[in-house]
């Protein structure tokens, strides 16, 4: 792994390049830029435990860094998702959050967001589909969905990453990824939905 050069005494652990983007916009959205939150990209699920080996042994974390979020989807468990950084975070000889959305009472200060939240399955996706379901697009996304799903031999194995990008294509620039969606104003980040994002957002900063 490259050498990982700190520049912010925050720093955000994202897991994928949408959910790089997607914060992004939101700190923007929150108006945090003065804070200088610097995010990370730690790759796929397991790709957290080397890159908190990998920060936590880069010159100046110890001296500089006062604060770490990281942020997971739940999948298909959100208790085991919870774990799973926990362990990675052990494993680094960081701080352990006693559950998510809470941060430790230490320096560094460690907080850990597992989306959608509310120990529930799912990811980002979970919450963005959320966020449109009272629209009048949403039934026509329905519509659709149940219309795939009675071919036979078809089916939609990802609902919610299904009907994100559904809901995308009706925007302007249809082919844009979640996050740059974001970027872009296609999502409600005021929507009641994502409470809990704007609460560790600012938490962490």
């Amino acid at each position: 792994m490259a050498r990982i050069q700190i520049e912010s005494e925050t720093q955000l652990l994202v897991e994928g390049r949408d959910e790089f983007n997607f914060f992004e916009a939101f700190i923007e959205h929150l108006s945090l830029e003065q804070v200088d939150i610097q995010i990370h990209d730690f790759g796929g699920v397991t790709g957290l435990r080397g890159f908190l080996s990998a920060i936590v042994a880069s010159s100046g974390f110890e001296s500089n860094v006062r604060s770490i979020g990281i942020v997971r989807d739940a999948e298909t468990c959100a208790v085991s998702a919870f774990q799973s950084v926990r362990s990675s975070l052990e494993n680094a000889d960081l701080p352990l959050p006693a559950q998510p959305g809470f941060p430790t009472d230490t320096s560094p200060k460690v907080t850990v967001l597992i989306l959608p939240g509310d120990n529930r399955p799912g990811m980002l996706e979970t919450l963005l589909c959320e966020s449109f379901k009272d629209k009048p697009e949403d039934q026509c996304i329905d519509d659709f969905l149940n219309c795939v799903k009675a071919i036979p031999g078809l089916s939609v194995d990802r609902p919610y990453k299904a009907r994100a990008h559904a809901y995308l294509a009706t925007k302007p620039d249809p082919h844009v990824s979640v996050g740059v969606a974001a970027k872009n104003g296609y999502w409600d980040l005021d929507h009641p939905v994502l409470g809990d994002v704007r609460s560790f957002l600012t938490s962490i900063a």
